[in-house]
């Protein structure tokens, strides 16, 4: 049996996709491992139920999970985020050298810092197997996007960074597109591969939430913080009729910001709703008449095929993308909706304005696209079918 140690920041009770993957993986003859911290996502601090101990396994459905310490309290906190990375590799460095099993494969995921590679890295040399990174966050462009200061000394030390984690990897996995390009130009004679996010079939619940049928419901899930640019929008509904409402589900740190925004302008046709949980959300997206998908134009965002995307193809609504890049290409060129200039609020308020006039025969044009989409691009069991060829 092939075995496959897996370094990743977010792991179950974490509910992301790469949980499915390990499922699929033990299924298809793999034993995989896995090598993380403690569940922290999104609120940055330790779930109920674990301590923030210097290390310790776990078993989950006959996986062992390898956790270790990490710095708490890094929503908000430029500091803290950047403690949290450090720990990560600390952590995860330590680690390594404790454990006693032996891999074939170490799989790191690079879902937010290109650091974790670095125990991955580690773990390939001791146990003498392949490394294949899978990139979500494209870096350099995702550490200015978080806020860090462009200069032309941090651009050479990220891009010599870079270079040597790519150098040391056997394949490198790719979630958009658009990454594969700047890859390229930082890494020679490396196998790089298109491996999206798939749509998973989660148990799905009634919601609570009753939208209301006479007016035109625009619905966006998913966490709210700055690169969701959900001022913007919000300030384009100032101007838009009562008979169109935005409802916002979800949290995130600019939540009060948002709420404050909506109260001071008194607008009446913006909904906050709050965190619900996944099982709800396909729920709420079918009660919808269109969904919003937003992101700020940042050169480190606007690569990335947002996450949430899967979600709303699965509910075959028109798609009002407030976005540009990898984004706008999906919807554009699938013709699953209509997409505005992420800077310009007139129009923003253009476009949700069009996407009321979306007719019936359209919308059911729009549902059909979005099944292809999810059958094909995103069909999970092609996905990792390609995954394992590359394994093997």
């Amino acid at each position: 049996m092939k075995k496959i140690l897996l370094v990743t920041q977010v792991f179950w009770p974490e509910n992301f996709v790469i949980n499915d993957l390990v499922e699929e993986l033990k299924k298809r003859g793999y034993q995989v491992d896995i090598l993380t911290h403690y569940p922290s996502y999104p609120e940055s601090y330790v779930y109920d139920g674990y301590k923030n101990e210097n290390r310790s396994v776990e078993m989950w459905r006959g996986s062992k999970i390898y956790r270790f310490k990490f710095v708490e309290g890094y929503k908000n906190s430029l500091l803290r985020k950047l403690g949290h990375y450090f720990s990560f590799v600390r952590g995860g460095y330590a680690y390594v050298d404790k454990i006693d099993e032996s891999y074939d494969y170490v799989l790191a995921c690079q879902i937010g810092t290109l650091t974790i590679a670095l125990p991955a890295i580690k773990a390939a040399k001791k146990f003498n197997a392949k490394l294949i990174l899978w990139i979500f966050d494209l870096w350099p462009d995702g550490v200015y996007a978080y806020g860090f200061k462009k200069t032309y000394v941090t651009n050479i030390l990220l891009s010599k960074f870079i270079k040597y984690v790519y150098s040391k990897c056997d394949n490198i996995f790719v979630s958009s597109h658009m990454f594969i390009s700047a890859v390229k130009e930082l890494v020679q004679n490396k196998e790089i591969t298109y491996i999206p996010n798939w749509a998973i079939d989660p148990v799905q619940k009634d919601s609570d939430i009753e939208l209301d049928k006479s007016k035109f419901n625009i619905t966006f899930t998913g966490n709210i913080s700055r690169f969701q640019n959900l001022e913007n929008v919000i300030k384009a509904f100032i101007s838009i009729d009562d008979s169109i409402v935005l409802n916002i589900v979800g949290n995130g740190s600019k939540f009060n910001d948002l709420k404050s925004l909506i109260e001071s302008n008194n607008i009446k046709n913006v909904i906050l709703h709050g965190y619900k949980e996944a099982t709800y959300i396909q729920d709420i997206l079918s009660k919808s008449d269109a969904l919003l998908l937003s992101l700020i134009p940042d050169i480190g965002v606007q690569k990335t095929e947002p996450f949430k995307i899967q979600s709303y193809l699965r509910s075959g609504k028109p798609i009002l993308g407030v976005i540009s890049g990898a984004g706008e290409e999906i919807i554009t060129s699938n013709n699953i909706g209509i997409c505005a200039n992420p800077d310009n609020i007139s129009d923003i308020i253009d476009k949700i304005n069009k996407i009321t006039e979306i007719t019936t025969q359209e919308k059911l044009l729009i549902a059909k696209r979005s099944k292809e989409l999810i059958d094909n691009r995103y069909n999970r069991d092609r996905i990792i079918d390609n995954m394992i060829q590359y394994l093997k």
